[in-house]
């Protein structure tokens, strides 16, 4: 937010809007024993602190529509974002509130695709007509997954877990297609400060990663420990 949009917001940063708002008013059982999780340190996990900024962002902008833009803000954003992060499977796995914070979630694990995969995309886009090289803040899919997406997007795909993934998700034609798509949609919604992450979040990226990650999706043969195992053979109805 720039200098004047800070004046003229409640709250002065995520930190404040959580802790004199957010908890107050969004209270959960979260006990080590019950069905969702929390962590008292929730600004240790890149994840929570993209997700609570952008829900912050999103209730000062609807909290200036007096009818229903709270209610809008509760169940098209609060509700769908804290349910990712109150999830058991979602970035405060291994985390308590009696546990506390517990660095234990890595970053998905990456093989880098070899550089004449992806081409020059300088010069792709040059040969489309786009300007998208000029204004984008990571210049290909592999550049936005590698230092955004995978340091973000962190969740439990070991190999005996019950989400999937592969390090070489190049090699997958599809997951090329959802994250390039993932990709320019985050270029595109970052530059509405208001709402456009949290709908980026919720409209695509959530949507996007429980599909790729799922074990019946197309990283069902890979692991993060055995790799690459190849595409899922294709059905021809023979």
């Amino acid at each position: 937010m720039s200098e004047a949009q800070q004046s003229s917001t409640i709250y002065e940063n995520v930190v404040e809007f959580v802790e004199n708002y957010l908890s107050l008013v969004y209270r959960r059982r979260v006990s080590d024993v019950s069905d969702m999780v929390w962590c008292p340190e929730w600004w240790q996990h890149a994840e929570a602190v993209a997700r609570l900024d952008a829900l912050w962002r999103a209730w000062e902008y609807f909290r200036l529509d007096g009818a229903a833009g709270i209610s809008v803000w509760f169940l098209d954003h609060a509700d769908p974002h804290m349910f990712e992060l109150l999830d058991r499977h979602g970035p405060f796995t291994y985390c308590s509130v009696h546990g506390g914070h517990q660095d234990m979630l890595a970053p998905l694990p990456l093989k880098s695709p070899p550089p004449y995969l992806f081409g020059d995309p300088a010069v792709a886009d040059h040969e489309t007509g786009s300007d998208s090289a000029r204004v984008t803040i990571y210049r290909d899919v592999v550049e936005f997954v590698e230092d955004y997406l995978s340091l973000v997007y962190r969740r439990r795909v070991s190999d005996v877990s019950d989400l999937v993934w592969c390090p070489q998700w190049w090699m997958h034609a599809e997951a090329v297609v959802r994250l390039n798509a993932l990709w320019r949609a985050w270029e595109l919604y970052r530059l509405h400060p208001a709402t456009g992450l949290s709908i980026w979040f919720l409209d695509h990226a959530d949507t996007h990663m429980t599909r790729l990650i799922d074990q019946r999706g197309p990283f069902e043969y890979c692991g993060t420990e055995k790799g690459h195992q190849g595409a899922l053979p294709v059905d021809d109805g023979a």
